[in-house]
């Protein structure tokens, strides 16, 4: 299954400081799953940490570019996914879909309070927002779900969680991924305890 290109369009200046459009094409930063059919993504931008460049006509996301699964501390990452249906991922789809993506640490590190109830499950340092473009998705946390649809936003922070496609279409949503300060779940848990510990009196 041929999964269908993403149009990009990138803005620019020109010498005298005027807005021009610098291309405008399929982005070129694209992948495809070789074991899951119409499981794939395209990256139209990111950003490292630090300034962002509005100088340069560099292009980061060049069909050669080394694009990270995962955005490290200070770096965003725009990316669509198409997410195919539950039912063509293979019987070992947890280790095929962390293996395509070097995701086995994030992986694990959302399997801690999921209880394996889904292939999905991972857990990143970010905050991402996700917007779906075209059919149904199921968002797993831990403890609970929610099933979005063209126009639903979800602002995912830095949870354990999974996506579920349980209808017999491809599913494609937007991301925008940014990378926050490492912290573990359990360390947020701990930080929300002291935050809620009245103050000892003097």
């Amino acid at each position: 299954m041929t999964r269908p290109p993403v149009r990009r369009i990138v803005t620019g200046h020109d010498d005298q400081g005027r807005a021009i459009i610098l291309s405008d094409g399929a982005a070129p930063n694209h992948w495809s799953s070789e074991v899951i059919p119409g499981f794939g993504a395209t990256v139209p931008w990111l950003t490292a940490a630090g300034r962002i460049d509005h100088v340069t006509d560099a292009d980061p996301a060049a069909a050669d570019s080394e694009i990270p699964s995962f955005p490290a501390a200070g770096e965003t990452i725009l990316r669509i996914a198409d997410f195919p249906p539950d039912a063509v991922y293979p019987d070992e789809a947890g280790s095929v879909i962390f293996s395509e993506l070097d995701g086995h640490d994030e992986a694990e590190a959302g399997a801690e309070h999921s209880g394996s109830k889904h292939f999905w499950f991972h857990r990143t340092d970010s905050l991402d927002y996700a917007v779906v473009l075209e059919g149904e998705i199921t968002l797993l946390v831990d403890e609970g779900e929610a099933t979005m649809r063209a126009g639903d936003v979800a602002v995912q922070r830095a949870t354990s969680h999974a996506w579920s496609n349980r209808t017999d279409r491809t599913a494609r949503v937007l991301f925008v991924l940014i990378g926050t300060e490492p912290l573990t779940a359990s360390q947020i848990a701990e930080r929300r305890r002291e935050a809620s510990r009245p103050l000892e009196s003097a």
